[in-house]
């Protein structure tokens, strides 16, 4: 059961700036607590690949989704994003600066709008802040076009499909998307089962533990890039493992290294694979990330990127 909030807690809460900042410097407006777990979902205080923060996601289905959108492309994924009660900043402002953006008029004006009660935290006269699932930030392709967002509800689709229109569950994710209407921020109700099932395994697996400084740095450098051009050349016609091997004595690495960078090569498509099966090292690659995250990216951030 999650702890009883209060004056004193949501006021530290808000000091703390909680729900505020992009990228390492954003702090989720839910974290996770020992008094705070649930037993019929599956939370995580995890690092996401490209971050040095941890993460709090409150299921299995929102940390999946969260990772292949980072794969995909997206320059940041904001999880638990408050959808604040009174007037407030846009969330566009926090990315772009170089817009005069009108304030939002806060989840009190919307709910009111859309007829549907806005709960209060038991014992105070204040309205619970509600978040969002994930707050998407990413760039189109045209390198000129400018930042946007996509706010993003995560449920499973048992749940959503006998929820009636008048259930708290339906009610809350109408609340989502009229909050992102209002901001001109685009809203998506993505399911977890909409995911390929090997797919957010597969990433797990292969994702660096690195930020994205870090990742840009071992990228530009002439090593991985020989590393990258050799596995590229050999992994597609010999076992995996044994091009891994090949291509990490041509560049001086130890093994525990050149598979390490492997797996980094993988998740960045650097050497192009097909996450839509198991990766068997014993075996050659099969090609096919490229032409899925394409797709991907096209579903979630629209076509023509």
């Amino acid at each position: 059961m999650r702890a009883k909030m209060t004056f004193q807690k949501l006021e530290a809460a808000i000091e703390q700036g909680r729900g505020i900042g992009i990228l390492d410097r954003y702090k989720p407006w839910i974290t996770i607590t020992r008094s705070g777990t649930s037993k019929t979902s599956n939370q995580s205080f995890v690092r996401m690949p490209c971050l040095s923060r941890h993460c709090c996601y409150l299921s299995q289905g929102e940390r999946q989704i969260a990772h292949v959108l980072w794969w995909a492309g997206a320059d940041d994924v904001r999880e638990q994003f408050p959808l604040w009660p009174w007037k407030h900043p846009s969330p566009y402002s926090a990315i772009d600066s170089n817009r005069q953006w009108p304030q939002h008029p806060g989840m009190i004006e919307v709910a009111r709008e859309a007829g549907i009660p806005l709960y209060k935290y038991p014992g105070m006269k204040i309205p619970a802040v509600l978040t969002i699932d994930l707050m998407v930030t990413f760039h189109h392709r045209d390198p000129d076009a400018p930042s946007a967002l996509i706010g993003i509800s995560c449920k499973p689709q048992e749940q959503y499909t006998r929820a009636r229109p008048a259930d708290r569950l339906r009610e809350r994710l109408e609340l989502d998307r009229r909050y992102c209407q209002v901001a001109k921020i685009k809203h998506l109700l993505v399911h977890p089962e909409q995911l390929p099932p090997v797919l957010p395994r597969q990433l797990q697996w292969l994702a660096p533990r690195a930020t994205w400084a870090e990742l840009d740095a071992l990228r530009r450098s002439s090593q991985y890039q020989d590393f990258v051009t050799h596995l590229a050349k050999h992994a597609y016609c010999r076992p995996a493992s044994n091009a891994i091997r090949l291509a990490g004595r041509k560049v001086g690495w130890s093994k525990v290294k050149a598979a390490g960078n492997a797996r980094t090569a993988l998740w960045m498509l650097d050497v192009d694979a097909n996450l839509l099966k198991p990766i068997e090292l014993h075996e050659p690659l099969q090609p096919g990330g490229h032409a899925l995250r394409r797709e991907i990216r096209a579903r979630i951030f629209g076509e023509g990127v």
